[in-house]
């Protein structure tokens, strides 16, 4: 069992390992660990553990356990396979990602090399810095600045001229590395049993001797040791530093230097500004910095929780690249990543793990490959079940039958036939076909004993719904007329050395969809103040329909929630819906009627009411705000960047529900699969059950020919607003030449 801090809990592992197949000398770079149980552990008393272990299902869970996040799961992650890691926001993929960055896990090797970008990293950021940029990213490696830090240690004391310096230098540095070594001893004693545990118990007193004779020699003073074991020692010191310098050597400290140049370049940072101040940054560009750190780490273990936050594009693109060059420059490296983005996490994943109801399950292929085997395995199962129910009320008709003529008649045979056809449908009724594609065969396909005696039954799997979002139909104009018309528009900022926007025009029409793309700092977010009007134009007009309501969802709303959430600490999402629903909307919002606007966009219960705004997800607070832009009811929406901090099925949900939206909708993001499904009309799949017919089907491919609003894709770059003729798919493709054109 191990546990850390997390979120005001205690991170509890456990698993089989612990007990039966933990190994001191484990040189193998795979992790299988079974049985695998992490909560996060609530309890009132300091230092209280709780009790960890399976439970049954459907039994309610104590409120001083915590909150499981897996429960008797299997986590195996094999050499040289790229994963992704999928599942609801709030079902802990965070903190399972973090227990295995920290080595919580029992089972996963000391020297396993693991690097970490966390979706979170306000706490790393956010620490003052006066490293360059450059710096901060050669810098970013803990086990290479482990091996600087002694490496210094051992110089100075060396060159200090002091004949004891290198001698309490060396047993410092020997002592510390006896500890980390100590802890790993420590751990197998207090989690193994039997045999091996008292073997490890053994190991145990012989290590604490260690220490105590370590402990000694660090505090012994001066005056105490003699020449000989100064001349001993002081050997041992250079003999220490050389390895170490050896080791760094290996590490080709020029190289990284130029890696980590190479690295900042592909994620978008003008040579300029890689001397610049790290704390200088805004907080995207300091999220930037981060992932090029870790990237350039040298790893066993890559981890990379929403990597593609505030990364334009081209950042994606060359980030997509670099981990697909990965097989074949790191071939034994593992990668797991979390992201929202469809396209990247299909482009770089080779299998797919997910997170779903306190377990993990795998898949040989990426997310849309996924789907598609899940839906065919749903349209398989449930035709095999009806045609199966249909087979069982003809047979329980027949049976019924042939019992009252063979009664009424003394008819035996007929008596006997029911009977055997009742123990057919009491046993024999379930799956027809083994897992491989054969026939069923009860004493191979399920062997050993088994209660009923009764086959495994046709289980249709579930798939991963997101919410179901729905926007309120766009009030009418009761006037014709164009919603939001920018004409000539010209907008420079005083400090700029040219114009941010330039000769701008843009017409936006009731239920047009229209697509916004562009590098970061070409000037969406601009032009985007400029529609909902919080910015002035230098010249050009701008005009609006005198009933039009705006619903815009801004990128920084997530940011402005949790500040909100921090001023007002007993808000909740509830309650600020409701404050809304006055201050903004005009009308007033009883409970049950925020409760159902709330609960439909995966916000239900004491979520909603009891917890505080400030302790909910990211992905939580999208949703928070998306209500409350749906209060106003509104002709436009304005989304900027809204796929942010969501899960993969709510994407899917907000992408049926922006396609399906009546008014307009102008769409600034970089998430590809986003604007192709919405407005450029690709049709979106629907996660059903796989029961529809194909009429249906076809019906959902034919909203791009059915809708009557326009579809435009347009460019920002250079101030000017180009319409994109060739989309998403065309922008794409420049900016993969762009890429190779710069060798990055």
């Amino acid at each position: 069992m191990a546990d850390i801090h997390e979120r005001g809990g205690s991170i509890v592992v456990n698993c089989q390992q612990t007990r039966f197949h933990l190994a001191e000398d484990n040189a193998s770079k795979e992790i299988d660990v079974k049985k695998l149980t992490i909560l996060i552990a609530f309890g009132n008393e300091e230092g209280a553990k709780p009790v960890v272990g399976s439970r049954q299902k459907g039994r309610p869970k104590a409120k001083d356990e915590g909150l499981e996040i897996l429960n008797d799961a299997h986590l195996r992650l094999k050499t040289g396979i790229h994963y992704a890691l999928v599942g609801r926001n709030g079902t802990g993929k965070s903190t399972l990602l973090r227990a295995l960055a920290e080595k919580l896990i029992p089972g996963i090797s000391l020297s396993l090399r693991i690097a970490m970008l966390q979706q979170t990293t306000e706490d790393v950021a956010s620490k003052p810095s006066t490293k360059t940029v450059l710096q901060q990213v050669v810098e970013g490696d803990p086990y290479r600045n482990r091996v600087l830090e002694q490496i210094d240690v051992l110089s100075k004391a060396i060159e200090s001229g002091d004949a004891l310096a290198p001698v309490s230098a060396f047993r410092q540095l020997r002592h510390e590395n006896l500890q980390r070594d100590f802890m790993e001893v420590e751990k197998m004693a207090r989690l193994r049993s039997g045999a091996r545990g008292l073997d490890a118990r053994k190991d145990l007193v012989v290590w604490e001797k260690k220490m105590e004779e370590s402990t000694a020699c660090v505090n012994l003073p001066h005056e105490e040791i003699n020449e000989d074991v100064i001349a001993e020692e002081t050997k041992a010191a250079v003999g220490m530093l050389e390895d170490l310098q050896a080791q760094m050597n290996n590490m080709q400290t020029a190289d990284i230097e130029a890696k980590a140049r190479h690295t900042l370049i592909g994620l978008g940072f003008h040579e300029s500004k890689l001397d610049k101040p790290f704390s200088s940054l805004s907080g995207g560009w300091k999220t930037r910095c981060l992932l090029a750190a870790t990237l350039v780490q040298t790893s066993d273990i890559l981890i990379l929780d929403e990597p593609t936050n505030f990364l334009d594009l081209l950042g994606i693109l060359w980030l997509e690249h670099h981990l697909t060059s990965l097989k074949e420059d790191s071939p034994d490296t593992i990668v797991v990543a979390v992201s929202h983005d469809r396209d990247f996490v299909n482009a770089v994943a080779s299998e797919t793990i997910i997170l779903r109801d306190e377990s993990l399950t795998y898949f040989a292929g990426n997310i849309s490959a996924y789907d598609k085997s899940i839906r065919h395995e749903i349209l398989r199962l449930t035709r095999m079940k009806d045609a199966q129910e249909k087979q069982m009320a003809h047979m329980e008709k027949t049976i019924t039958n042939n019992m009252r003529v063979g009664k009424k008649t003394g008819d035996e045979n007929r008596i006997r036939q029911a009977k055997s056809r009742q123990k057919k449908l009491d046993d024999r009724m379930g799956l027809q076909v083994s897992a491989k594609g054969g026939r069923f065969k009860l004493n191979r396909d399920m062997p050993g004993y088994y209660a009923d005696g009764a086959r495994q039954a046709i289980d249709i799997p579930k798939l991963e719904h997101g919410v179901d979002i729905k926007f309120p139909e766009a009030p009418d104009l009761r006037f014709p007329g164009s919603l939001v018309s920018l004409e000539k528009i010209n907008l420079k900022y005083r400090a700029a050395p040219k114009p941010t926007l330039e000769e701008v025009d843009l017409v936006i029409h009731m239920g047009d969809k229209i697509g916004i793309l562009g590098l970061n700092g070409a000037g969406k977010s601009t032009l985007i103040r400029l529609l909902v009007d919080e910015t002035r134009p230098s010249k050009g007009t701008r005009t609006s329909h005198p009933r039009l309501k705006i619903g815009y969802y801004s990128q920084h709303a997530v940011e402005a929630l949790k500040n909100l959430g921090s001023s007002k600490t007993e808000l909740s999402a509830l309650g600020h819906i409701m404050a809304c629903a006055a201050a903004e909307a005009g009308e007033d919002l009883n409970e049950q009627e925020a409760r159902k606007l709330l609960g439909g966009l995966g916000l239900s219960g004491r979520t909603a009411s009891d917890v505080p705004l400030a302790k909910l997800s990211g992905g939580q607070l999208v949703r928070v705000e998306l209500a409350r832009i749906l209060l106003h009811k509104p002709h436009l929406l304005i989304m900027d960047e809204p796929t942010t901090h969501l899960d993969l099925p709510t994407v899917h949900a907000l992408t049926l529900a922006l396609a399906a939206y009546e008014g307009a909708v102008v769409l600034v993001s970089h998430d590809r699969f986003l604007i192709k499904c919405v407005v450029e009309g690709e049709p979106v799949e629907e996660l059903s059950s796989g029961s529809e017919d194909e009429d249906e089907g076809e019906a959902r491919g034919k909203g791009k020919e059915e809708d009557s609003g326009r579809r435009l894709v347009y460019e920002l770059k250079g101030g000017r607003l180009v319409e994109k003729s060739g989309g998403v798919s065309g922008w794409e493709t420049g900016l993969e030449g762009r890429l190779r054109k710069l060798g990055i």
